[in-house]
């Protein structure tokens, strides 16, 4: 996937050298990818299809970066207290950390199916969910009731997942649902916690969620050093876990 973003695509040559695959392996991955909107086939290759405001398919972010969002989700655990109210908010590392919560003593507002079903692996968490439409692809609750639900509740901490953040735009998200969501939690949480990868640094998505200063802690991992800097130049704690 990052190869075929780069100008001009891949060839499949070039992949099955890269990933030391057969050229039919790589021309099969290739077709599950098009079919779930990642890339768009070429003759003897693929190019990148999303354009900015969208994001990849979650089966196929859930699959990314695993070890690295295991390490965020025990992280994140680790701040998160006994006896908390929470918001846990949509997306693959959000649904990493749910897995992190199972069994604690805690009240959870879950809103995604994904994280409430990890939740709700074993006994101990309070599980709740908005009500509202389901996003398809995510099975994150969206629109106005989801956003009614969420103001209406009252928590010590919120975990936010991240679709783009840099420094002149602050947090931006893929939709305008996603984004209403994210603005809502930010103001229902005593504690605000983002969560993300570092691929997610340096770009921007299409709608405003909050500016850096909002966010009282980060945890990611492998972090780019010039993003440390501007991320603690505006009061924001950075926890990398590989760092």
């Amino acid at each position: 996937m990052n190869a075929v973003r780069s100008p001009g695509g891949a060839r499949v040559a070039d992949l099955a050298r890269a990933t030391g695959t057969s050229l039919m392996t790589i021309r099969r991955d290739l077709a599950a990818l098009e079919r779930q909107g990642v890339l768009r086939r070429t003759h003897g290759g693929a190019v990148s299809s999303p354009a900015r405001g969208t994001r990849l398919p979650f089966a196929v972010r859930l699959d990314t970066g695993l070890e690295q969002k295991q390490a965020i989700a025990t992280a994140v655990a680790a701040l998160v207290p006994d006896g908390s109210s929470v918001i846990l908010d949509n997306g693959t590392t959000c649904t990493a950390v749910a897995q992190a919560l199972t069994g604690r003593d805690l009240t959870v507002l879950a809103l995604s199916v994904h994280a409430a079903a990890a939740l709700g692996e074993c006994p101990g968490v309070r599980i709740i969910t908005p009500g509202g439409q389901l996003d398809g692809d995510e099975l994150a609750w969206t629109g106005h009731r989801a956003v009614r639900e969420v103001q209406e509740f009252r928590a010590d901490v919120a975990v936010l997942g991240v679709c783009a953040w840099d420094e002149p735009s602050g947090l931006t998200a893929t939709s305008m649902h996603d984004a209403e969501i994210k603005k809502a939690i930010l103001a229902s949480a005593n504690q605000a916690v983002a969560v993300t990868t570092a691929d997610k640094f340096g770009s921007s998505a299409t709608f405003a969620v909050c500016s850096s200063d909002v966010i009282d802690t980060l945890v990611t991992s492998e972090l780019a050093r010039d993003d440390h800097l501007w991320l603690t130049a505006a009061g924001v704690k950075v926890l990398d876990q590989d760092a």
